[in-house]
């Protein structure tokens, strides 16, 4: 009885090589629609256990007005687009892409609580829903960008 062995060839592509051969810009946009649609998901939870999505800016005069129901999620499709430019222009142009991506994108999101924190609402629970609605869009979509961005730019080395 004989036994013989074969070592059979596997490919082992971490999703960070899978990702590097995939343009920024396409890598980008998945992550915004992933992120859009993991916002609406939230959003909808939010709805379902009553949370009010009644927003006014402050300053305005005006009563809350209530927010369309996956106003959330087009709001993180629509300003995704300013992210993919970004994104796309570090890739290009920055010394160190991924680092420059997470330094900008996490500052950009503490930014953008900022007016969910101050808005007019009926409930407190409607800011802080605001606000981890931005945290969401932000976990999804912030490190699978940062692992297609290249550690250092062979460009500008």
């Amino acid at each position: 009885m004989s036994t013989s062995t074969y070592t059979q060839a596997t490919t082992t592509a971490t999703t960070r090589q899978f990702a590097a051969r995939m343009p920024v810009w396409l890598v980008s946009t998945a992550a915004v629609l992933i992120g859009a649609l993991a916002t609406g998901v939230f959003e909808l939870a939010a709805r379902a256990v009553g949370v009010p999505f009644n927003v006014a800016l402050p300053g305005t005069g005006l009563e809350p007005a209530a927010i369309p129901a996956t106003g959330l999620a087009w709001a993180v499709a629509e300003l995704g687009l300013i992210g993919i430019i970004i994104a796309v222009c570090l890739a290009r142009f920055a010394k160190r892409p991924s680092s420059t991506w997470k330094r900008t994108a996490w500052t950009l999101t503490a930014l953008s609580c900022v007016p969910s924190l101050v808005a007019v609402t009926d409930s407190y629970a409607t800011n802080i829903m605001l606000v981890v609605s931005h945290l969401v869009a932000a976990v999804v979509i912030v490190p699978v960008i940062a692992a297609r961005l290249a550690e250092r730019n062979a460009r500008r080395s």
